[in-house]
């Protein structure tokens, strides 16, 4: 034999070898009971190298959200609105104000033919996000709608947003092989392995929008708006209109509000909400907040009642929580209650520092979500960056505790830029799994067993090399699997499957080949050269089409089609070696000079 051809034996052995190493802990199961000795030593089942079994193999939660993509396009069509009106106040407009005309639209009102002029000229630079539309307004109106270019984006990045963000959320969670993949406007969210217990927190931390918003408190316009529902408060006092009085900075300043109490039916926001949306207009520029508050006695001593309470706030946030650079749960030194402290990056922290030193005297609602949780008054300028964000509600600590924890989780990965909206929720029990590994093994290797048989018995001993390069193919497959730390799932599953039939079709077609040369009257060593090198075009063009196929299902395809496109194509990688080098190494042992004159097959 030739000095090559050991060599090229020894580095396929210990490639051989390795992969055994590498998909060890794939293939010995771990101990079922506490105290069953484990085959395998702990560096080696330890190691971050194995294949992860995916959610309909061990189990785990499916859920299916929808961004709610109209929202996102009605919040940039907000702020285009403002800042459109800003805009025209730059460049001495008065007066300019916008309402709303529909979801992606809104009505600019002018005070006079100039500013008109000034108006009309001003979208000839927003064409690329905003455009007039066709009918409606007076002579000192123009109704304006997102480009369909923008709107258009919106959406798009909304959903993309949301998949980020939701990664990020379950990363933060350190929930390992979680899958998060688009389908149109819903995302499918699937964790494998989870206890049945953690899913109400999971979801919760998933579907939570976390904007939060610092928006300045309008006390001062607050009897003005809330005075046109004076007369349209319910009989029954089920909602009632209080005041305080706020030191604010021109003085004293009574501050109105709306009040209701929760009831057995409907909690205290949803009956103001349902009151206001059915009674007042809100102007475009300030929107409405809502706190909850335990009730108490003449003494100060807490009740049972829970009431919630309206802020007048102005609608554009003084800052939001995208410059936050991060949190972490806190006790407060009075109360020893937890708190969640903030930390701004370095432009939030001179925008902060700017909000606070301008609104000296006045009150600040910190909002999450629609949710006031305080509105303390700024007493002077904040440097630093700095804030805090207290809990609202009466619960023990440790349930304070737990939200303090899951509300710096989706603080630190980002709010969504949509609410979701949850669709479907699947629990897919551990038993399933069992009985889908179970079948896959017993079909694997009944499939195998009736490959190895037919290739020995067909093609006699050179079918035993078919047999030897397809067990190389298998153990090279889970080695790479295992190395890349793929998740396995049953369409897994079917692209092993698949890839063995392939692996021994290019057998197949090497081994008829050498037969017609051998016919022809070829020695043996000829054959084999003429066989291997005229099969090889076509084997290579047969796989390289399937793996042009298994590109676009991984490019395009969701879950369980891109866990059978990932299989497919290693699979293919590892077959061409098996099939074009293992089985030649063999053949060429049978072959060797001296040895045999003619060929087994």
């Amino acid at each position: 034999m030739e000095k090559s051809w050991y060599w090229k034996v020894a580095v396929n052995v210990a490639i051989f070898l390795l992969s055994i190493l590498f998909s060890l802990s794939s293939l010995v199961p771990a101990p079922k009971k506490p105290g069953e000795k484990d085959l395998l030593p702990p560096w080696v089942r330890n190691s971050a190298i194995g294949i992860n079994l995916g959610l309909d193999l061990q189990g785990g939660l499916r859920l299916v959200y929808e961004v709610e993509v109209d929202q996102a396009v009605a919040d940039k069509r907000d702020r285009m609105a403002q800042g459109f009106v800003d805009e025209l106040g730059r460049r001495d407009v008065k007066g300019a104000k916008w309402k709303l005309s529909g979801n992606d639209t809104f009505v600019l009102t002018v005070p006079n033919d100039k500013a008109m002029d000034t108006a009309k000229t001003l979208l000839g630079e927003y064409r690329r996000d905003l455009s007039r539309t066709a009918g409606g307004g007076g002579d000192l109106e123009l109704e304006l709608k997102l480009s369909n270019e923008s709107e258009s984006f919106v959406r798009d990045q909304s959903v993309r947003q949301a998949i980020e963000t939701i990664s990020n959320r379950i990363d933060e969670l350190g929930l390992a092989n979680t899958t998060v993949s688009r389908q149109d406007v819903d995302i499918i969210v699937e964790i494998p392995g989870i206890e049945e217990v953690q899913t109400a927190r999971i979801k919760r931390i998933i579907s939570q929008t976390a904007r939060l918003d610092f928006r300045m408190v309008d006390d001062s316009g607050s009897k003005e708006f809330f005075r046109t529902v004076l007369d349209k408060l319910p009989k029954d006092k089920s909602v009632t209109l209080e005041s305080e009085v706020i030191n604010g900075p021109n003085g004293p300043t009574r501050s109105y509000f709306l009040k209701a109490l929760n009831s057995p039916e409907r909690s205290g926001r949803q009956i103001l909400k349902k009151f206001l949306k059915e009674n007042a207009e809100i102007p475009t520029d300030r929107t409405i907040g809502y706190e909850e508050e335990r009730q108490t006695d003449e003494q100060g001593n807490p009740l049972t009642e829970v009431a919630w309470r309206t802020y007048f706030m102005e609608r554009r946030a003084g800052i939001t929580g995208e410059y936050i650079d991060n949190a972490f749960v806190a006790n407060d030194d009075t109360t020893g209650r937890p708190h969640v402290a903030l930390s701004f990056n370095r432009q939030g922290a001179d925008i902060f520092a700017n909000l606070t030193e301008k609104n000296v005297r006045r009150r600040m609602a910190i909002q999450l979500d629609d949710k006031v949780n305080s509105a303390p008054v700024i007493q002077e300028k904040i440097p630093g960056g700095n804030a805090r964000i207290t809990l609202g509600g009466y619960r023990g600590y440790d349930q304070m505790l737990q939200e303090a924890k899951d509300l710096v989780v989706v603080l630190r990965a980002g709010a969504l830029p949509a609410p979701v909206r949850p669709i479907t929720e699947t629990v897919i029990g551990p038993l399933l799994g069992k009985d889908a590994i179970r079948m896959g093994e017993i079909s694997s290797f009944i499939g195998c067993t009736i490959v190895f048989f037919f290739m020995i018995v067909y093609y006699r001993k050179t079918g035993l090399g078919a047999d030897i390069a397809l067990v190389v193919n298998i153990v090279s497959m889970l080695a790479v699997l295992a190395v890349l730390g793929a998740t396995l799932t049953l369409p897994g599953i079917a692209g092993l499957a698949l890839t063995v039939g392939m692996a021994v079709d290019a057998n197949v077609l090497i081994n008829e080949r050498i037969r017609e040369e051998l016919r022809g009257g070829k020695s043996p060593r000829s054959a084999i050269d003429a066989g291997y090198a005229r099969a090889f075009w076509t084997i290579f063009d047969s796989q390289l089409t399937t793996f042009m196929a298994g590109i676009v299902m991984l490019q395009y395809g969701t879950g369980a089609i891109k866990g059978f496109a990932v299989t497919l194509m290693i699979g293919i990688i590892t077959s061409m070696y098996t099939s074009i080098i293992i089985s030649r190494l063999y053949i060429n042992f049978l072959t060797r000079p001296g040895k045999a004159e003619t060929l087994s097959i």
